[in-house]
């Protein structure tokens, strides 16, 4: 990473410093404004966290991606659908997807460049910003991020920074991208949510969510313990 940059975020640690700003939907869920914010503090303190339906998300991404870069049906890591992951933190598991979904997904995605890693910087008036994530898939003009998910009700990933991040940064790098979409799936159904990139909006959002974050980790440096949002390496 630049020596030069202060400050160094990714999308879903802007998720949940917006879920901070905005809790609505939160609370409505029954969570309190205390589990919120320790929620956030664990994100930037790099506390390890799993559950089994991020695991299994994570499972069927790369259950497609192997599908996508496969020569023969038999190159793909599955058994009738069963597919065996690890997370992280080594606990296992075993996920059932169903086959023609797996397959739609590689077909879909067939060409595209799979986990894309997406760099860029931003500058605020209290300094650079680098933001840095991977990118699902890229194909021609567009970005792609699939979700899974239990329940599906568009547009569910409307506030997600993804779809900003990841189009701000590419064309820093000189990809060219215009459009934006996740391709959802609850297992059942897919969906999509298809976004226009606008530079200049995305820009003004970027940079004024930065600022904002920006001043929440320095009012609290004395409970951040991982450096690495201050670009600092221990």
């Amino acid at each position: 990473m630049n020596p030069n940059l202060k400050y160094l975020f990714y999308p879903s640690l802007l998720d949940k410093f917006s879920a901070y700003l905005n809790p609505g939907k939160l609370l409505d869920y029954g969570k309190t404004e205390d589990e919120i914010e320790r929620e956030l503090l664990d994100a930037i303190n790099r506390v390890p966290h799993e559950s089994e339906a991020a695991e299994k998300g994570t499972a069927f991404n790369n259950l497609v991606d192997a599908a996508i870069n496969a020569k023969n049906y038999e190159d793909i890591p599955m058994v009738d659908g069963l597919v065996h992951h690890t997370s992280k933190q080594g606990n296992k598991y075993a996920f059932q997807f169903p086959v023609p979904l797996v397959m739609d997904f590689a077909e879909y995605f067939k060409g595209a460049a799979s986990q894309v890693f997406c760099e860029g910087t931003i500058e605020t008036r209290y300094g650079l910003v680098g933001l840095y994530g991977y990118a699902d898939e890229i194909k021609g003009a567009t970005v792609y991020d699939i979700k899974t998910t239990g329940n599906y009700e568009f547009p569910k990933y409307l506030h997600s920074w993804q779809r900003h991040v990841y189009p701000y940064c590419l064309r820093q790098q000189g990809v060219g991208v215009e459009i934006f979409e996740f391709t959802v799936t609850d297992f059942k159904n897919t969906y999509k949510e298809v976004y226009t990139y606008e530079p200049e909006k995305t820009f003004i959002a970027l940079r004024s969510i930065c600022t904002q974050f920006i001043e929440y980790i320095e009012a609290r440096r004395n409970v951040i313990t991982d450096k690495k949002i201050f670009n600092q390496h221990e």
